[in-house]
C-alpha cells in the first residue's frame, strides 16, 4: 500500500522532529516547499520536488497541482513525503492534501512541526499565552481566499476576547488588520512583535505597537515571509 507521511518541518535547520528526519530518510519521493532550510533537504535520499509556492506569484505551483502530483506518485506505489515549513496544522492546507492521499489510495500520516508563532515568542524568551497576560490565543491568516478581511472575522470578537492575536501573511494587508482592530477597540498602545525570516540568516525581530505598526513596517522594509503577534505577551519579550 503506498504511503502519504505529511512533514512539518518548523523554519530553520533545527526546528524539524526526529520522526521528521526519519520519515525523509525512508522517503522514496519527497515533495517540499520552497522555504525549507538546505540543512533538512540533505536528509532526502531519494527523488525530490519542489513544489513551492510563492505569495502572490500567479506562475508558480498551484494546491490543485500538487494535489495532482501526490495522487500520480502515491498511484505509482510510492512511499510520499510532503515536506511543509513551519507545522502541518496552521494554514498549510493540509486537510486538501489528506483528501489527496485518500483519494490516491495511501494510508497517510501527520508529523507536526514548529509553527512560526512559537519560533518568534521563543527567539524573545515570550510565550503565546500567559496567565497574567492572556489566558488563550487566536491565529488568523492575513490573506483570506476571498480576499475580504473587513467581512472574514468578527474583529470586535476577536478584540474583545483579550487574547494574543498571531496574524500568519499579514504584511501586506496590515493597513486593513490594523484600521479594522482600532475600528472595533483595541488601544493604539497594544504591543506587536514582528518576525520577519525566522530562522535564517535573514532573520529581523521588531516590536513595535498598533498605531506605529505601519511605519514600522514601512520604514525597516519589512516584507513576507514575516509572523505578526499582537497583544500584552509582546510586551513581555526582550526585543
Amino acid at each position: 500500500m503506498s504511503e502519504l507521511i505529511i512533514v512539518g518541518a518548523g523554519l530553520g535547520a533545527q526546528s524539524i522532529t526526529l520522526a521528521g528526519i526519519e520519515a525523509l530518510r525512508r522517503a522514496e519521493v519527497v515533495l517540499y516547499d520552497r522555504l525549507i532550510h538546505p540543512a533538512i533537504r540533505e536528509h532526502i535520499r531519494c527523488e525530490s520536488v519542489d513544489v513551492g509556492k510563492r505569495p502572490y506569484d500567479a506562475h508558480c505551483r498551484t494546491q490543485a497541482q500538487i494535489n495532482e502530483l501526490i495522487i500520480a506518485h502515491l498511484q505509482r506505489g510510492k512511499r510520499v513525503v510532503r515536506l511543509k515549513g513551519g507545522d502541518t496544522s496552521v494554514f498549510a492546507r493540509t486537510v486538501e492534501e489528506v483528501e489527496a492521499g485518500r483519494a490516491g489510495g495511501a494510508r497517510v500520516t501527520l508529523i507536526p512541526g514548529v509553527t512560526s508563532a512559537s519560533s518568534l515568542v521563543a527567539r524573545v524568551q515570550s510565550a503565546l499565552t500567559d496567565r497574567r497576560a492572556a489566558a488563550g490565543v487566536v491565529f488568523i491568516t492575513g490573506h483570506t481566499k476571498a480576499d475580504n478581511l473587513e467581512t472574514s472575522y468578527r474583529w470586535d470578537a476577536l478584540v474583545n476576547l483579550g487574547f494574543t492575536l498571531v496574524i500568519y501573511m499579514g504584511v501586506r494587508n496590515m493597513p486593513v488588520i490594523r484600521n479594522q482592530l482600532l475600528m472595533h477597540g483595541m488601544a493604539a498602545t497594544t504591543p506587536v512583535l514582528i518576525g520577519q525570516s525566522l530562522e535564517t540568516d535573514q532573520e529581523r525581530i521588531f516590536a513595535t505597537t498598533l498605531d506605529e505598526v505601519l511605519s514600522c513596517i514601512a520604514d525597516r522594509q519589512i516584507s513576507h515571509p514575516a509572523t505578526i503577534i499582537i497583544g500584552k505577551v509582546a510586551r513581555l519579550s526582550e526585543v
